[in-house]
């Protein structure tokens, strides 16, 4: 989440001067702040998707270790029951 408060203030550091041009030009303040206000929506709703993606890959993550554990404790039967003699 840092990194949202620097992207925001570099964000800050062009529209302020973008502004006091666009005063310059007729742009009106408005659609600046406007559009400003919807970048940093943007970039917060950016955001939680990654924190979520970021808790869903962690759960993929245990789930796969889970999964390689049991996998791994099955071979290991087989193996053992396959090495003794007049099994199938």
């Amino acid at each position: 989440m840092k990194a949202v408060g620097i992207w925001i203030g570099v964000m800050a550091l062009f529209l302020v001067p973008a502004l006091a041009i666009g005063q310059q030009r007729g742009v009106d303040a408005a659609y600046v702040d406007r559009r400003l206000s919807g970048l940093q929506q943007q970039l917060a709703d950016l955001a939680a998707h990654i924190d979520r993606l970021k808790v869903q890959d962690q759960q993929l993550q245990q789930q796969m270790k889970v999964m390689r554990e049991t996998l791994e404790s099955r071979l290991e039967r087989l193996e053992k029951g396959a090495s003794r003699p007049g099994r199938r």
